[in-house]
Parts: structure tokens; C-alpha cells; sequence
């Protein structure tokens, strides 16, 4: 394995990071389109996917 992670936590990695990358896309789609109160929300959302993401991935080591 040469990222270090085993097959399960690498594909769930993967998939966590998606949704954090998908959260701020949403977010700037909202921002673009200037929904002021939905950003806020959606930013909010992103912030908790990403954070979500990186504790996973610390916990299982900090390998990319």
C-alpha cells in the first residue's frame, strides 16, 4: 500500500473529501448567484465537512 491508509479508510477518505470539496462548491455557487442567508448556511455545512474530513484523515494518519 503505498499510501499508507488501509483499502476502507481510503475509500472513505475519498468520499469525505468529495463532500467537503462539494460543500464549498455549493458555496460558491450560492455566493455567485448572491443568496446571502444560504451561503452563510451552506459555508457553515462546509466548514463541518471539511473539519470532519481532516479529523479522519489525522486520526488515521496524514498521508495524501
Amino acid at each position: 500500500m503505498s499510501n499508507g491508509l488501509l483499502p476502507k479508510q481510503h475509500s472513505q477518505a475519498r468520499r469525505m473529501g468529495w463532500l467537503a470539496v462539494g460543500g464549498w462548491g455549493l458555496s460558491t455557487l450560492l455566493f455567485v448567484k448572491s443568496m446571502g442567508f444560504l451561503t452563510i448556511i451552506a459555508i457553515g455545512a462546509a466548514v463541518y465537512l471539511t473539519v470532519r474530513w481532516f479529523r479522519f484523515r489525522a486520526s488515521w494518519g496524514m498521508r495524501f
